[in-house]
């Protein structure tokens, strides 16, 4: 539509060079070099913020669709890596990776620390969207938890560069990695503003929340 604006909720394609347009690129590029790679999730068939916009049309066999279900997501992931695939697996909200979270403490860290290959990227968005549908259950960022603790390599790219370069590296790998994306960046293009991971904190849609939690103006 001419003169359309996108949101970052919308999951049509983003340019070439804009954070959600960079991740999708590298996740298109080892789709297509890496045949035992796999991308699962509740609605990456369906664009999941552009990030994988148009992937599920070139690959339809390596896409596997979830219910809501974050345990069965998290551990099917872990599975699925022990029998030698590359796991992709998005969660629309960083927050309700809570609800999954014994195959995250009590499995997938420790039988990485045991010596077991587990190529396992968790893609996961966290920050309040754009308009006023982010409830606090719905805007938390646990982004730290994880990067505190033992076997996970947490990601929290800024950039358009920082996201493709770090998820080329997390996918290349062998290591369960955490890679967070904060919802206000998906259309940035490089030089934007950076957006401050901060510590657990409840938040809102008012303006006094925006302003602490968000640096909104």
């Amino acid at each position: 539509m001419a003169g359309y604006a996108l949101s970052n909720s919308d999951n049509a394609a983003r340019s070439p060079g804009t954070f959600a347009g960079e991740i999708n690129r590298v996740l298109d590029e080892h789709m297509a070099s890496n045949l035992n790679m796999v991308i699962g999730g509740q609605l990456v068939r369906f664009g999941f913020a552009g990030v994988t916009t148009g992937l599920f049309q070139k690959y339809p066999e390596r896409f596997i669709s979830y219910s809501v279900s974050e345990s069965l997501m998290n551990s099917s992931a872990m599975g699925l890596a022990l029998a030698g695939k590359t796991v992709v697996m998005a969660h629309v909200r960083l927050d309700f990776l809570l609800c999954g979270m014994c195959a995250l403490t009590n499995h997938i860290p420790i039988w990485h620390k045991k010596g077991h290959k587990l190529p396992i990227t968790i893609i996961a968005q966290e920050g309040r969207g754009i308009g006023s549908g982010q409830g606090a259950q719905h805007s938390k960022d646990i982004t730290f938890w994880f990067q505190r603790f033992e076997g996970w390599q947490t990601f929290v790219p800024q950039t358009p560069s920082e996201a493709a370069e770090m998820l080329d590296t997390s996918l290349n790998g062998t290591k369960p990695t955490m890679f967070v994306l904060h919802r206000r960046l998906f259309n940035a293009s490089e030089g934007t503003r950076v957006v401050i991971p901060q510590e657990i904190k409840f938040c809102g849609a008012s303006k006094r929340h925006n302003e602490e939690f968000y640096a909104d103006s």
